[in-house]
């Protein structure tokens, strides 16, 4: 999320919806939809997972290569892991060493980390930081980063989800650069980036669509045509739409960071300074909001992602401990779910405390300090005092319906009709496409049920995901009338859901049968 809005100056938006109710206390009202959702929260430091992490009952956490290493022990939780591109430099006409490097933190990761994001808004300027000059958004470069990472990451552990990495709601962006319309040179229009990922092939080289779906200032039901840029929380419902255009409706969406701000003035007199800095003001004042409606937001998102969308995956909220993240006003503390408590600290004429970073000379004096001792607030003095947020609270006493993110077995079609002439018998031919509905690997095998009017025949009677299982049936020797069979399709291991599919086969034996031959007109272009 780093400076995702930093690019944008933005007007005042209209007044906030009203927060009716405590936050994470309605018990919502689920639809038929199976649980899908994983519940998840991006995290900086390992070391919080246990004190900090634990105690929201989440399943799912989210760690960044560009803030600690690659996990060592096998946490009791899934893992997504970011590969940072923003780490790497140098000339990527060759991707050998961009593959070297993914390959490896995928070997260091096998039976550690359950899925891999591959780089972090790449819609933005300076997603890669390629040569000296901070790289301009190009999707046909990361749709060719994202097939190495694939491959690479399948070839060491094929069980490893593979998810884009996730675009930044940046609005409807006008003009072209680096060849690509709908760009500013600062950033790409997340719709049409995405639509180019899908016209290059991108579809190819993910299991799951990233995706950062902010709510804004605006609550999570807040239809995205309503809104200036289709900044809400259901953008993430065009993006989905999108797949669906391209022939990928059935590639799930990852909400890889999705939050609401909180108003930095609830944190105490010295955070309240920030909405007279104009760094923070131009760009992220319109949107936050109080504390109670960021806990009732986060929490309905989920709901409304729960009851809605069954094809969200793992959704991770941004952000657990950013709470001491580089200067005051940086937003990346109040996203936060925990809270540095200035709460205890005054005003004092003209003295300044010591903070993280630059602070802006617009600021000026009267400034807010630390009365009395004057407390060091650099990141010397740190670990800085914290308390949790209503938003954290509320997502600890959230209901859970947690999704599985193992292995489904589907088979298309689900039933076999075949057609015979009682005088004309002779091998019939059909497919089955056994394929993995979930995540991970599956195995499948099949097999006929003995002793039925119809016996088929298998091509093979086992094969990996995704691979076509040809059936024939020989109709010598029936009748006039309708023959029943079956096929079985079951996976090789226990984990897998859905299994086994039983597939009928009907054999229609008929007196005659009448072609219809259509004519065909060529027309050539001249």
């Amino acid at each position: 999320m780093r400076g995702w809005l930093t690019w944008m100056c933005v007007g005042a938006i209209a007044a906030l919806t009203a927060v009716t109710g405590r936050p994470g206390t309605a018990s919502p009202v689920h639809a038929e939809t199976p649980p899908h959702l994983g519940y998840g929260i991006n995290v900086r430091f390992q070391e919080h997972i246990d004190p900090l992490f634990a105690p929201l009952g989440f399943e799912w956490v989210k760690l960044w290569e560009e803030y600690d290493t690659i996990p060592t022990i096998r946490y009791p939780y899934q893992v997504l892991f970011l590969i940072d591109c923003t780490q790497r430099s140098g000339n990527l006409d060759d991707l050998g060493e961009w593959g070297s490097d993914v390959e490896a933190i995928a070997e260091a990761g096998k039976g550690l980390i359950e899925a891999y994001e591959i780089c972090n808004e790449p819609n933005r300027r300076g997603w890669l930081n390629k040569d000296v000059s901070p790289a301009l958004p190009d999707p046909s470069l990361y749709v060719q980063m994202l097939r190495v990472a694939y491959e690479r990451i399948k070839a060491v552990d094929p069980a490893a989800i593979v998810v884009s990495g996730g675009l930044a709601p940046v609005g409807r962006i006008e003009g072209t650069c680096n060849g690509w319309s709908g760009n500013d040179c600062n950033a790409m229009d997340e719709r049409e980036y995405a639509r180019q990922m899908f016209l290059l092939g991108a579809g190819d080289y993910f299991d799951a669509f990233g995706y950062h779906p902010y709510g804004f200032a605006y609550a999570p039901e807040t239809d995205p045509e309503s809104v200036s840029n289709g900044f809400a929380f259901r953008g993430a419902e065009v993006m989905h739409d999108l797949l669906e255009q391209h022939g990928l409706s059935h590639k799930p969406i990852w909400a890889t960071e999705f939050s609401w701000l909180r108003d930095p003035n609830e944190d105490g007199a010295i955070p309240g300074w920030c909405h007279r800095i104009s760094d923070y003001e131009n760009n992220f004042g319109w949107m936050d909001v109080p504390g109670i409606q960021q806990a009732n937001y986060i929490t309905r998102a989920f709901r409304y992602a729960d009851e809605n969308w069954p094809w969200m995956g793992a959704m991770f909220v941004w952000n657990l401990d950013w709470y001491d993240y580089g200067w005051l006003c940086d937003p990346a503390r109040y996203f936060s779910v925990l809270k540095v408590d200035y709460t205890g600290l005054r005003y004092e004429s003209r003295r300044r405390p010591r903070f993280i970073g630059v602070l802006p000379a617009e600021a000026g004096p009267p400034f807010p300090s630390c009365a009395t001792t004057s407390r060091d607030l650099s990141e010397s003095s740190l670990p800085a005092p914290y308390t949790t947020t209503l938003a954290y609270d509320a997502l600890a006493a959230m209901e859970k319906r947690p999704g599985y993110f193992g292995p489904r077995l589907a088979v298309e079609p689900t039933a076999l009709t075949l057609l015979a002439d009682v005088d004309e018998p002779g091998v019939i031919t059909a497919t089955l496409h056994p394929w993995n509905a979930g995540y991970r690997v599956l195995t499948w095998t099949a097999s006929v049920a003995p002793g039925m009017q119809v016996t088929p025949t298998l091509a093979i009677t086992t094969g990996l995901q995704g691979r076509v299982l040809t059936v024939t049936v020989d109709s010598s020797g029936y009748t006039t009338g309708t023959f029943t069979g079956s096929i079985t399709v079951t996976a090789t291991t226990t984990d897998v859901l859905d299994a086994p599919q039983v597939v009928p086969v009907t054999l229609l034996v008929v007196p005659e049968m009448y072609r219809l031959y259509l004519p065909v007109t060529l027309r050539f272009a001249p």
